[in-house]
This record gives C-alpha cells, sequence and structure tokens, in this order.
C-alpha cells in the first residue's frame, strides 16, 4: 500500500483545494505544521475515504468531500475519482500483474470494484490519535460493524478470527493487550521481547485481573446467564477464560459517572493467577497470536470489558508493578508498536497523529529506528503520521516530510529545501520545518544581543561609564552560566560582529515588521563582508 497522491476538491473542515504529493517510494512520511493547519484533518479524511469504501458506499454520510486519490496496492496502480454532488465514483486501475489494458470502471459499474475490494483496498487500515477527543470513534462504530456481528454469531469460533478488522482504531486498553499477546506468544517474537526487555524494562507477566460488566444492551439476570446473555466468540473466550480463572468473583458495585450521578453494575472477576495458568489456556486452544488478540479485545468489543489489571515485573522495581502504574510515555509507546505489531501485514495504511506525544526526548530520538527494528513492517505498508518534535524527524530525508502551512486561507503542503537528516536539532527548529525565531529564550537572546551591543561600543570607544558597568554585569552572567560565544565559520563570527554594531539587533520584539528589517540590514553586512573578500 502506498499513498502517492491526494486532492480533497471540496471543503472537508479546513481544507479545500488541497492538494499532497506524497513519496510512495518511502515506508513512511512524517507531516510537520503548526496546529490548525490541517494535519489532523487530513488523516482523518483518509479514514472517511478508506472507511467509506470498506462499507462499499452503504454508508456515505461521512463522505461529505469530493476527492481524487492515487495509490499503490497489491502491484495495481489505482486512481478513485469520487464527485460528492453527483455521488458518482470513477475507478481506475493498471494492474501490473497482467497483460490487459487498463481498467476503466465508471458509476454504473463500481459493483465490479466493490466486489473485488480485498484486491483493490488496503488489508488493515490502523488509526492512532492522540488527542482526548472522540473525533475518529463516531467513524469507527460505523467500519466494525460487520466485524461485531460476525464475533457474536452463536457459532463463531477461534479459527475464524484469523485476521484483524480492516478499519482498526487503537484504543488505550489495546496496549494491556498487546502486552499480553506478546508474552504468551513470545516464542513467535524474540526481538519484541528484547525491547520490552531493554527500553521498558518488562521481564515477565505475573498475573492478569479482567473485570467483566452486565453490559448495557442486556437484560438478563446473573441468575439466569452467568455472562448475562454474551454470545459467540464473546462468551466462547470468557467461558474458557472463566474455567482457568482462580476463585471467579461476582460484585455489585457502584461508580460515580458525574458529580450528581452514580450508576450500580455487575462486575464479573476472572483473575489468572500466573504466567503458567495463562499459558496451559492457550496451549489447550492453539492459539494463533491474531486468534489470541482477537479474542482478547472480544470483550471490549462487546461493551463487557470494564478493566484489565495486567502485573508485571519489571527491573529496578520491589515486588510487582501494575500495568495502570506506567508512565503515560511507557502506555503510549507499548499501544502503538504493540498494535503496530498486529497490523503489520501486508499492503497495510498506517495513521498516526502525534503518537510521540508523552516519549521522553531519548524515545523521541529512537522512533524512527523502533517503528523499523522492533515493527519490522513489510515494504508494502506505509506509515503517516503528524508530530510536532524536531527529534523525531531528525533522520528522514526531505522526501518523507511534508510541511502544512497557510497560504491565506488555504492550506498548501511543500517539502523541505534541505534534509532534516543533514541538520542538527537547533537548525531544524529554525528551519522552515519548524519556523522558530531563536533556540534561546527571549531572555537570553535579549542579554546576549545586548552584551554584543555595549561589546561594540567599548571597540569603538563610545561606550559610558553607565553602560560599561551594565556590560559588566551581563558579562559576569554569561561566565556563570558557562555560556561561551564560539564560531567554527570565521566569517559568520565578522558577521555577528558587525550585525551587532547596529542597535536594531539588541532588544527584539520578533514582529514581521522587525524581521524585514533586521533581513536587510543582515543582507547589507553580509554584502559589505563579501565585496571585503573580493578585495
Amino acid at each position: 500500500m502506498r499513498i502517492d497522491y491526494i486532492h480533497i476538491k471540496t471543503r472537508f473542515k479546513n481544507l479545500e483545494d488541497f492538494k499532497i504529493d506524497i513519496d510512495q517510494s518511502s515506508m513512511k512520511t512524517v507531516l510537520i505544521g503548526l496546529n490548525a493547519t490541517g494535519k489532523s484533518n487530513f488523516l482523518e479524511s483518509l479514514l472517511i475515504i478508506f472507511g467509506t469504501l470498506e462499507l462499499e458506499h452503504k454508508d456515505k454520510s461521512d463522505l461529505t468531500f469530493s476527492y481524487f486519490i492515487r495509490y499503490q496496492c497489491y502491484k495495481k496502480d489505482i486512481e478513485i475519482d469520487y464527485n460528492h454532488k453527483t455521488d458518482e465514483y470513477k475507478f481506475s486501475i493498471s494492474d501490473k500483474n497482467s497483460d490487459k489494458e487498463k481498467l476503466v470502471i465508471e458509476h454504473k459499474n463500481r459493483k465490479k470494484f466493490f466486489n473485488n475490494k480485498r484486491d483493490y483496498l488496503p488489508k488493515h487500515v490502523f488509526i492512532y490519535y492522540s488527542g482526548i477527543s472522540n473525533r475518529l470513534g463516531k467513524y469507527y462504530d460505523k467500519y466494525i460493524k460487520d466485524y461485531y456481528d460476525k464475533i457474536i454469531k452463536d457459532d463463531a469460533k477461534y479459527e475464524e478470527f484469523n485476521e484483524i478488522q480492516p478499519i482498526f482504531l487503537v484504543q488505550n486498553v489495546h496496549g494491556s493487550l498487546a502486552l499480553l499477546s506478546f508474552f504468551l506468544k513470545s516464542e513467535e517474537d524474540e526481538m519484541t521481547i528484547d525491547f520490552l526487555n531493554k527500553e521498558l524494562n518488562i521481564h515477565d507477566i505475573v498475573s492478569t485481573l479482567f473485570i467483566i460488566k452486565n453490559p448495557d444492551w442486556s437484560k438478563i439476570k446473573k441468575e439466569d446467564d452467568f455472562l448475562w446473555g454474551a454470545k459467540g466468540l464473546v462468551r466462547r473466550f470468557l467461558t474458557d477464560l472463566f474455567m482457568f480463572s482462580f476463585a471467579p468473583i461476582y460484585e455489585k458495585s457502584r461508580k460515580a459517572v458525574s458529580y450528581n450521578k452514580v450508576e450500580t453494575n455487575e462486575l464479573l472477576y476472572l483473575f489468572i493467577k500466573d504466567r503458567k495458568t495463562f499459558d496451559e489456556f492457550i496451549s489447550l486452544k492453539d492459539f494463533t497470536r491474531n486468534q489470541l488478540f482477537n479474542a482478547l479485545i472480544s470483550p471490549d468489543l462487546s461493551n463487557m470489558l470494564s478493566g484489565i489489571k495486567i502485573k508485571v515485573k519489571k527491573e529496578d522495581v520491589n515486588g510487582e508493578l501494575s500495568m495502570s502504574e506506567f508512565s503515560e510515555g511507557e502506555q503510549q509507546l507499548l499501544t502503538v508498536l504493540g498494535l503496530l505489531k498486529f497490523t503489520k501485514d501486508e499492503e497495510s495504511l498506517i495513521l498516526l497523529d502525534e503518537p510521540d506525544t508523552h516519549l521522553n526526548p531519548q524515545w523521541k530520538w529512537k522512533y524512527l529506528d523502533f517503528l523499523e527494528k522492533v515493527v519490522d513492517n513489510p515494504e508494502t505498508t506505509q506509515i503517516i503520521f503528524c508530530t510536532h518534535d524536531p527529534l523525531v524527524v531528525g533522520s528522514l530525508d526531505k522526501k518523507q516530510v511534508v510541511i502544512f502551512k497557510k497560504d491565506g486561507d488555504k492550506t498548501i503542503t511543500v517539502n523541505p529545501k534541505i534534509s532534516p537528516k543533514e541538520m542538527s536539532v537547533d537548525k531544524i527548529l529554525t528551519s522552515e520545518l519548524f519556523g522558530i525565531p531563536s533556540i534561546m529564550s527571549k531572555e537570553l537572546e535579549d542579554k546576549l544581543n545586548a552584551k554584543r551591543f555595549l561589546q561594540t561600543k567599548i571597540m569603538n570607544g563610545t561606550i559610558s561609564n553607565e553602560e560599561k558597568l551594565k556590560f559588566n554585569d551581563l558579562e559576569a552572567y554569561f561566565e556563570n552560566i558557562k555560556f561561551y560565544e564560539t564560531f567554527v565559520d570565521s566569517r559568520f563570527e565578522q558577521f555577528v560582529k558587525l550585525t551587532s554594531e547596529h542597535e536594531e539587533f539588541s532588544n527584539r520584539d520578533y514582529s514581521d515588521e522587525e524581521r524585514d528589517n533586521l533581513d536587510k540590514i543582515a543582507k547589507e553586512v553580509l554584502e559589505d563582508i563579501l565585496n571585503s573578500d573580493k578585495k
């Protein structure tokens, strides 16, 4: 799966006549730009485009815009042109595996596309959103309905669920379920276990507590059915889990859902007391990893999972540590990388909206390396993600980075002129990638510029006694904080010296007018230096 080009023709939120050209030769594309430039909206539009296609256009209420998209999938070049006003599709498919001419499917024959959609659509669209709103959940419920209908069929069996559902929205609970799946099928993935050991210091699972609730949709009492009417795969899994749990317990629980409302619910606690018991359960059922993961998420999809508490052995921690006690960064890293392992099949599209929000600087610096080595996605999988962190983009080529920026009221996209991998972090911050005026605080830069200005007056013999005292104070300050001005480039040192002779550089307000004026002075100084070099 490789997206090449997208044109959002009519308005979708703040995107209108929006065009983006993506380097389809790269597995990773990173989107950067100021807030409100439309990065998250673009990822949301992709979810709607492919989600609507997965639904075979049966529910098109979310598709409120016209678009054109060109991508590769299963060695086919595919173009889709959708007109929202007329509700017409045009599909153009060129099969690289066939000698046949390009196939064009017009609106009246679009069933040909949907009848063979698994040949034309990504195997998975995996999406992670780090925000606190439910902006993506409203779409997700529609996209998993068919899958949910399958897991609640009375005759649903584990072996029928060897695939993760095509559209997958990551929830917080999935981090815990991914951790379980990793350790319980650890022989399949030594690299991941090594990552958990080294980066997260997790060495094993101690115990697991599943908290199952009486779901909202059930009208059945516990006395009539110990699982409140659960069906299909959900019932099969919970029944098996019940048999292996240590002293299952029912409890009525009162929980405050707001400052003036308390709900009462029936809970079933299924406690797997140790790793050995869980391994016996897995061995008896002979799960594949996907079968295990589908079984684990089935109670959550049925609104029966109230919570899951996993205790682990963690280095440098006395006793056991609950998953809920992990830092937000640890949980975020485990959730995203864990789920990527399950959706890493061929021809997948992975959309990540700020997956690095809570990570420490070292993990941000390693993040792309984690994606390549830990996740080990196939060449046909494409990852598109948004970030605001220069540490994450530092190893990328300019073709792998797309900058979102405003041109009047319109959002446009450009590639940077210089590859981030050829810049230091401070250079990335002050380049067009992030556009920060200075890597220093305004207070520190103002002091530095004032010191330079006074130093120039000393050299020119025009400094007053009062100014000399101020200079001495500033010099002592910079000595105290061990701040030294050293430049490798002698001409740059000369440039700083000459621009410092201008008072305009000594106390900045960072306005657009000031920037233009400083640029003018700098160009004049630079021209003088170049003319001097020629002489």
